[in-house]
């Protein structure tokens, strides 16, 4: 058995990441107010991963977990803590039989390390701190969230038009269709496939028929929400607003802009009946009843902090099935160069 097998985001899960937080310890350096802010947050967040993790596993899905040693493993040139573990779909990808890793620590400390040791050889730990970037690998370069696996075509939305048009060329020799678009976007916060022919969208964008022609697709209302004092971070049902200047002054790097993310559409796919969704809307919920999927409310109350979802949080690394081609009518290996595919 192959223990990398993923070739899509909705063939049936067997195995996934769970990212984590640091242990309580990793901020004894802090100063007492900000600590105690910060341990309410992880504390949060160690409850709620509890439970996102006990419903993976009601699936039968093995779900594997960060390993935390020393914080000195941790921590950047000038002794400051680098952002936890806490959304390896951010910095890793799998594809086909392969697992890549771009490293977050420059102690090349890997916090899946006993994973990544088991997968062996369909795992590769990118040579990100090397000294030339002529050394670093052009896999480096590319950003794992907005990569869309679906069979034989593989989306991507690029950055760096040189590093991503060599993947690319790799990848038709491996016998893929490669569509690249410059969005800017994340894709995993844009829409999700469910499975074949069924999208589930935000309202960002409305039209998927050049890259998925005659899927349907489901799209969520807008339901961005945060803090009319605070658009930077927050955290559900907790007041921790007049620590503002404080926490973006020591944790900025840590944050995102959850502002602008629709964190229903973060999804994580178990198989083609089943998901797992963040926030209940009924509506979306009676539209994927109707389309044979149930959707499996979760909470995740701190993703204003992280700017994390369900996916985010995850990576999937071990789905049954094989490469399939879903639109077998494209022809052979080729690069749909700087198109819009939706």
């Amino acid at each position: 058995m192959s223990l990398v097998n993923s070739h899509t985001g909705f063939q049936p899960l067997e195995e996934v990441w769970l990212g984590d937080v640091y242990p309580d310890s990793y901020y004894d350096n802090l100063d007492p107010e900000l600590r105690d802010v910060v341990l309410k947050i992880s504390d949060i967040t160690r409850q709620d991963l509890a439970k996102i993790q006990q419903t993976i596993e009601s699936f039968g899905v093995k779900v594997c977990r960060p390993v935390f040693n020393s914080v000195d493993d941790f921590v950047d040139a000038s002794g400051n803590l680098i952002k936890p573990p806490i959304t390896p779909r951010d910095w890793a990808l799998a594809l086909g039989d392969h697992l890549y890793v771009l490293p977050q620590y420059e102690s090349q400390h890997e916090p899946f390390r006993e994973h990544i040791q088991r997968y062996g050889k369909q795992a590769t730990v990118l040579n990100r701190f090397a000294e030339d970037t002529k050394d670093q690998e052009d896999w480096c370069y590319m950003s794992f969230p907005s990569i869309v696996r679906v069979g034989k075509d593989i989306f991507i939305d690029y950055y760096d038009k040189e590093r991503t048009y060599r993947v690319a060329n790799n990848l038709v020799s491996n016998g893929y269709r490669v569509h690249l678009s410059t969005t800017r976007d994340h894709s995993d916060a844009v829409f999700a496939v469910l499975k074949p022919e069924q999208i589930l969208a935000t309202h960002y964008r409305q039209h998927y028929n050049v890259g998925f022609p005659d899927w349907n697709v489901i799209h969520l209302k807008d339901t961005t929400s945060f803090n009319e004092y605070n658009g930077k971070w927050w955290v559900d049902g907790v007041d921790l607003q007049h620590f503002n200047n404080m926490m973006t002054s020591k944790f900025n790097s840590w944050l995102g802009n959850p502002a602008e993310t629709v964190f229903e559409v973060n999804c994580l796919v178990i198989d083609e009946s089943n998901v797992l969704v963040i926030a209940q809307d009924d509506e979306v919920c009676r539209q994927l009843e109707e389309i044979g999927i149930t959707p499996h409310v979760v909470d995740f109350k701190a993703r204003g902090f992280w700017d994390g979802g369900l996916h985010c949080l995850t990576l999937d690394i071990r789905r049954t099935g094989k490469c399939e081609d879903y639109w077998p009518h494209r022809g052979p290996p080729a690069i749909d160069y700087d198109t819009e595919y939706v």
